[in-house]
């Protein structure tokens, strides 16, 4: 063997080497691609060993060199269809994107994609596995696009379609003004490549190859995307073996050095099966690059890469079986495929929906949306939750106000949203302690909380127009431009965040305090949560006087709500008018006073038994309508005039749990996910609203909120909060349902609920077992012992696990204690219906 034959080949085997301890890490799901920050000497994930023959050294070596952050994903709002490659060199954005249109008579493909989408399929969040299938109308068949990130900088897809349907992979640039280069085609090899320039670095470009294996029969270069879409709906892409020419959208088959071509198309057609098969990849050394592109495509390894793929990401992330079935796929799905990247920011999180985000510039965040879409991402990944709040949190005015809407094109300093960010940071940190993330928040939701009653500059509160110590909803005036104006009554309804309630159709706007002259109960019950919760996470973080002082808060907010805003006579806290008089429009958020602890144990009973459950006012088949049910607006069906939403749902829930209504809240759990899986199964919608009745109440169809409704019935296995600790199980259920892999602490959980049976394994092991449908509360594990709440509704056996050997002391009740044997880890008694507290004490305190 020669000299070069042995640096080759010693080359080759520590390529190998490299990547077969890679490949022993697939499938535990630590692996994350898409990092905030991330440096590309990493470890990679491939899919097999054979890609290491594949891959030069030389390529290798440039990665790690030249790219500090490479982000691959769905990241154009306008191409659920695509996948873009966000990186960065030497300081500067390197952008390349491609996507996939259909062609069956018309031709669809960027915005027209959103109404088409008909398999919302799963998106793992790390980009190792995606499906999605949109059907081409009038045709019934689905096309479907796969693809797999399978290290730093490729990606293998699969496409399928009908045989008559031709497909367009489109080459194009992902964000107006920042692709500083060209494509180019080469039709005989199926291939589009792609180079980047770069300020500063001379003679050098970063590259960008795709190659399909399909026969061609049509391809272009155009100056834009859109003229690329314009000949596709004109006809198709010129033959390769035509001369090359410039036609009357600018097409060209051959790269002119004097022109930048920022969009390419090859035209194919693709079966059902074996299907179209595509590599894509960013690098520097496009003769390397392209050599490895088609080594992949002819190895026939690309279908059994992406079914591994799916099987592995399908079996780490949480599912359900039974009762609530298909509950976390859907919300994993639904978020993750909404998700985007914000190079300005930095970040990847859902951004609302991609419908929005193409309205607004590309990006948008709203204030409770993005909180309420960090607590859906948490289900699976704790990066986008982190990313999703940092979003909001980041487009903080000066004077702390988190704005309702911040954007690619513009932001509303004129007004906030409902303040139910700590409340939802405490319960993402519950569940994924990060102690960084928490102080990172905690600064900026202190100052978002005092931003409500704090002195504008002239002695007047920002919320509290009539200073009575409670809220109004509002909105400044100012010469500052404001998404949507500012000023005037309509934006103060839009940082209520339910735009069009009846609630305030006859409420004044005052523009002296720039607020409504109404005190609202369920801003003022939403601000005591934000109180009770900051002081929770003050105690977390040691700040001993902050906890004292929103403690305080809290029970000052408290008292005024249960003094100003109770009627009495109607059963039920309403909002109040300036001069006195009680509001008597009723929506959810007469109901927040329950989640935020306000109301008394009877004021609850009787705002549940009378109000909620009332089939004239808020009960039904399905539930909960935004205005009631009696009120002249119900027949509106239009946005909040008597539509149901996902937020205001999840809050009623929390609030009717919280009282320990747990049988409604089985109900109402079982009847929210039932609205939700009605629509979704049909046509794969997560819809911003819905019908009283059922279906897509026609906004947005696939919008993040929506999938709360399946949360509700996700939280039945497993919760915590901070009036109740770690909870998990429900009361009586009709049918068995079990929750699988689901992570909590650093723990993974399955979870079991049925009508005979509640049982919770951690890590494997069975940790708690009774022999009834029951519903546990703070639920808190110590070295020294065990304790928690039970209700049930008839004499329950029960079986812990948590001491390891010897006996326990059982406290029930606060009753005598009885010492009982550990039998092989288990420790065994019984109890009455009825609810209890429980108390086991081991080791040195026996």
């Amino acid at each position: 063997m020669n000299e070069a034959n042995k640096s080759t080949g010693s080359r080759s085997r520590a390529i190998t080497r490299a990547i077969t301890r890679a490949i022993s890490h697939e499938g535990t799901g630590d692996l994350r691609y898409k990092q905030r920050v991330r440096r590309l000497g990493a470890r990679w994930e491939h899919a097999a060993i054979f890609l290491a023959l594949l891959l030069p050294l030389s390529l290798v070596a440039q990665v790690a060199q030249d790219f500090s952050e490479v982000h691959i994903g769905a990241y154009d709002a306008d191409a659920w269809n695509g996948i873009v490659f966000e990186s960065k060199a030497y300081g500067q954005r390197v952008p390349f994107a491609i996507r996939i249109g259909s062609k069956t008579g018309t031709f669809l493909d960027g915005t027209r994609i959103f109404d088409a989408v008909s398999l919302v399929g799963p998106h793992a969040p790390d980009g190792s596995y995606s499906l999605l299938g949109w059907r081409h109308r009038p045709r019934a068949a689905t096309i479907t696009l796969e693809w797999s990130r399978i290290d730093e900088t490729t990606v293998v897809g699969r496409l399928k379609a009908p045989q008559d349907v031709q497909l367009a992979l489109e080459a194009y640039s992902p964000g107006a003004g920042d692709f500083a280069g060209t494509y180019s085609v080469r039709p005989q090899e199926a291939q589009i490549n792609g180079e980047h320039f770069v300020d500063g670095v001379f003679g050098k470009a970063a590259h960008f190859v795709v190659a399909v294996d399909r026969p061609v029969v049509g391809a272009g270069l155009f100056s834009e995307v859109n003229q690329l879409q314009k000949m596709m709906d004109a006809g198709q892409l010129a033959s390769p073996s035509k001369e090359n020419k410039v036609d009357v959208v600018g097409v060209q088959l051959a790269v002119d050095s004097h022109q930048s071509h920022g969009a390419a198309g090859l035209q194919f057609a693709a079966s059902a099966r074996p299907g179209a098969h595509f590599v894509a990849k960013i690098g520097w050394n496009p003769a390397e690059m392209s050599q490895y592109v088609h080594r992949l495509l002819a190895s026939g390894q690309i279908d059994s890469i992406l079914d591994r793929k799916a099987e592995s990401y399908a079996g780490r992330r949480p599912h359900i079986t039974g009762l609530f079935a298909g509950a976390p796929e859907a919300i994993g799905n639904s978020l993750f495929w909404n998700s985007l990247y914000v190079p300005s920011l930095g970040l990847e999180f859902p951004s609302i929906s991609r419908n929005w985000a193409h309205g607004f510039g590309g990006w948008v965040v709203g204030e409770w949306d993005c909180f309420f879409g960090s607590l859906l991402t948490n289900v699976e990944d704790s990066q986008q939750t982190s990313a999703g709040v940092r979003a909001i949190l980041l487009a903080q005015s000066p004077n702390g106000v988190v704005p309702n809407v911040d954007a690619a094109n513009g932001i509303s300093p004129d007004r906030s949203q409902p303040p139910v960010g700590a409340y939802i940071v405490w319960k993402n940190y519950a569940r994924n302690p990060d102690i960084e993330q928490l102080r990172w928040a905690y600064p900026r939701l202190k100052k978002w909380h005092e931003w409500w009653l704090a002195n504008r500059g002239d002695g007047q509160a920002w919320r509290d127009g009539n200073q009575d110590g409670l809220l109004e909803w509002g909105s400044d005036r100012g010469a500052t431009f404001s998404v949507g104006g500012r000023g005037f009554l309509v934006q103060a309804k839009w940082e209520s965040g339910m735009d069009d309630s009846p609630m305030y159709d006859d409420v004044t706007y005052n523009p002296k305090t720039y607020t409504m002259e109404l005190d609202d109960v369920g801003l003022n019950s939403l601000y005591a949560l934000d109180a009770e919760c900051l002081a929770k996470i003050a105690a977390i973080l040691g700040y001993e006087d902050d906890n004292r002082r929103f403690v305080a808060e809290y029970d000052r907010v408290k008292s005024l709500v249960r003094q100003l805003l109770w009627n009495e006579q109607d059963g039920i806290f309403e909002n109040r008018y300036w001069d006195g008089r009680f509001s008597k429009r009723l929506s959810p958020t007469n109901f927040y006073p329950l989640v935020a602890g306000i109301a008394t144990t009877k004021q609850a009973k009787r705002m549940v038994r009378e109000h909620l459950l009332n089939p004239e006012e808020f009960w039904g088949k399905y539930v909960i309508p935004t205005i009631s049910r009696n009120d002249p607006a119900f027949q509106d069906q239009y946005y909040w005039r008597g539509d149901i939403w996902g937020p205001t749902n999840y809050l009623v829930y929390q609030a009717i749990n919280r009282y320990g209504e747990d049988e409604v809240a089985l109900e109402f759990a079982e009847k929210s996910y039932d609205l939700f899986m009605e629509d979704w199964q049909a046509h794969q919608r997560t819809n911003e609203q819905y019908y009283a009745w059922g279906g897509s109440a026609g906004g947005d169809v696939h919008y993040t909120w929506g999938a709360l409704l399946c949360l509700i019935g996700m939280q039945q296995f497993i919760d915590e909060n901070p009036w109740d600790g770690l909870r998990f199980g429900a009361l009586q259920p009709p049918r068995e349902g079990q929750l699988l892999g689901v992570m909590w602490k650093e723990h993974r959980y399955d979870v079991t609920i049925g009508p005979a049976l509640t049982s919770v394994r951690r890590d494997g092991q069975t940790r708690f077992d009774a022999d009834a449908g029951v519903v546990v509360r703070n639920y808190s594990v110590t070295p020294d012992g065990l304790s928690f709440s039970i209700k049930t509704v008839r004499t329950t056996r029960i079986e812990t696990m948590e001491a390891k050997s010897g006996a326990v002391s059982l406290v029930v009740d606060g009753g005598p204690a009885r010492h009982l044997p550990v039998r092989d880890g288990v420790v065994t008694f019984t109890v009455p219906a009825g609810s209890h507290s429980i108390s086991e004490t081991w080791g040195d305190r026996l």
